[in-house]
């Protein structure tokens, strides 16, 4: 589903601020629901705490009353009077004593609690019980079978206090020996306190209410306990309760159960249950002891503030909608305005980038010929590489032909050299050829000079130098074709010479070129070596 630009905008804030105003509320419900645990366990607390205070005073008040009533005047003459054996009288001297008795032990102990006190026979028979009008069990009975507390007291000739079961369930008992003025001891007399009186101390101005649990099994010793028919709850049996319409429809026996091992607490329909074991006198556990607080209100408060939270957190939640949902109008409008004038410059971005595509795609073009040409190169960089050393090779071997070429132009300046110097030595035998045929011409001339006189001589000799005349003119011809032949000689050796002197010529320049050639050929040569050398190491 495509969203709004209005929603895109408000859910990121409102789903921060749901989370922010689920996460206030939650930690919030949990700092309540923390209270409320610690409200709690400051309630156990405290309620524990009195019970025990309460325990320890009623004690002290049950042996208080004991000692107050094993010094009081009339005691040990009663007490002589029943080991004289005249029990009746003995009990009459105590009744005597005690409506005195009662009075100071209300001034004494600064309270309205209902005092039982029974006088004690070594080892564990009564004398008197107080509370009881005279002859109906008030008191020759032996109680060794079951008053344990009694027993201890006489055998030890020692105080006893602590809680223990008797006719009308638990009692905290205060047991203090009786000495006459001689040490004797004439036996014991117990101050007894109801546990429901610990309970009406506990219980004072609370408004809660209690019940108290006993063992089953110790019923037998609570005759009267026993007689009411108390209700069970798993092993042991409720024997009091201070009203059962708000005590027994919400503890059941898990609950008694887990009160066995300890302070236990738990909240059933708007009450909250404190439990706590009874121990005697010897430290053996009895009975549970459990306090019913209702605590509707407190749970209606709790609830209050739950709701409270929630409905809170609601309406802070529909304010900050609201308040999101005027900012984001102002901020779509602000976007739309801004989104009008990007579409404008979008477009010419969306130009600019064909643009730049269109670029891309030529230099991509580009840089694919780039490939191919580096390929390329590459592949010619390896035939360069090949060439490099073919040249390597061949500047190798042309390094050696010019070292031979070297010699052999060097050689050939050498014969060149020699060619010139002989070319010289012929240039200087045709002069001296030229000079001979001068000198032979000259002789031809002086000869044919020779012949024209002979001849002359001759004619003038007439037939006697006829013979005479036919030698000169056969000299004559002779000296002329000497001549002519001298002079041919003479043409032929200048022309002999001017070739010579020209070879002679070409042979200097040539012997030049040579050595030209030999120094370039050294040059070259030393070129090519340093080519392959430089070839060797680029191949």
């Amino acid at each position: 589903m495509k969203l709004s630009l209005r929603m895109k905008v408000m859910i990121i804030p409102l789903t921060l601020v749901v989370a922010a105003i689920t996460l206030l509320i939650g930690v919030s419900l949990w700092v309540v629901n923390g209270l409320w645990q610690k409200e709690i366990e400051t309630l156990t607390l405290t309620q524990v705490a009195l019970n025990e205070k309460s325990i320890q005073n009623l004690e002290k008040r049950a042996l208080s009353l004991g000692l107050l009533a094993a010094g009081y005047p009339g005691v040990q003459e009663a007490y002589e009077l029943a080991h004289g054996g005249d029990e009746a009288q003995g009990r009459m001297v105590l009744r005597r004593s005690f409506d005195l008795l009662q009075r100071d032990a209300q001034r004494l102990l600064g309270g309205t609690l209902e005092t039982q006190i029974h006088f004690h026979l070594p080892p564990a028979k009564s004398f008197l019980r107080t509370w009881r009008r005279a002859g109906e069990r008030d008191g020759g009975d032996d109680l060794a079978a079951f008053r344990h507390t009694i027993l201890k007291a006489s055998r030890d000739q020692a105080v006893v206090s602590g809680v223990e079961v008797g006719d009308q369930g638990f009692a905290m008992r205060g047991i203090v020996p009786i000495v006459n003025q001689n040490g004797r001891f004439l036996g014991t007399v117990e101050g007894i306190f109801s546990l429901q009186s610990m309970v009406d101390t506990a219980l004072s101005g609370t408004g809660d209410n209690v019940a108290i649990y006993l063992l089953a099994r110790d019923l037998d010793l609570a005759r009267a306990a026993k007689a009411a028919n108390p209700p069970l709850t798993g092993d042991m049996a409720r024997v009091f309760t201070t009203a059962a319409a708000e005590t027994d429809p919400f503890i059941d026996s898990e609950f008694i159960q887990a009160a066995q091992k300890g302070v236990t607490t738990a909240q059933v329909e708007g009450r909250l249950l404190i439990a706590q074991p009874v121990f005697d006198y010897a430290d053996e556990m009895k009975g549970v002891l459990v306090f019913v607080r209702d605590v509707h209100d407190q749970i209606a408060l709790i609830k209050a503030l739950r709701w409270g939270l929630a409905l809170g957190g609601g309406a802070l939640l529909a304010a900050l909608g609201g308040l999101l949902y005027y900012f984001s109008s102002s901020i779509v409008c602000n976007i739309s305005r801004l989104v009008r004038g990007l579409d404008d410059e979008s477009l010419q971005i969306s130009s600019s980038a064909d643009q730049v595509a269109s670029s891309g795609q030529e230099l991509a073009e580009g840089a694919s010929e780039q490939a191919a040409s580096l390929e390329e190169t590459s592949a010619s960089l390896e035939e360069i590489a090949a060439m490099t050393k073919q040249n390597a090779d061949n500047a190798g071997q042309a390094d050696a032909l010019m070292r031979e070429v070297s010699a052999i132009v060097n050689r050939a300046g050498e014969s060149m050299a020699a060619l010139t110097s002989a070319m010289q030595t012929i240039n200087r035998s045709s002069e001296e050829t030229s000079k001979i045929v001068k000198t032979i011409d000259e002789i031809a001339f002086q000869t044919n000079l020779l012949a024209l006189n002979a001849a002359v001589e001759a004619a003038r000799a007439g037939e006697a130098g006829a013979g005479f005349a036919v030698v000169a003119d056969e000299v004559r011809n002779l000296a002329m074709r000497a001549a002519e032949a001298s002079k041919n000689t003479a043409t032929m050796i200048d022309d002999t010479v001017k070739r010579v002197q020209e070879g002679s010529q070409l042979v200097g320049e040539t012997n030049d070129a040579f050595a030209e050639v030999s120094t370039s050929t050294g040059k070259a040569s030393s070129l090519v070596g340093e080519i392959a050398v430089a070839s060797s190491e680029q191949a």
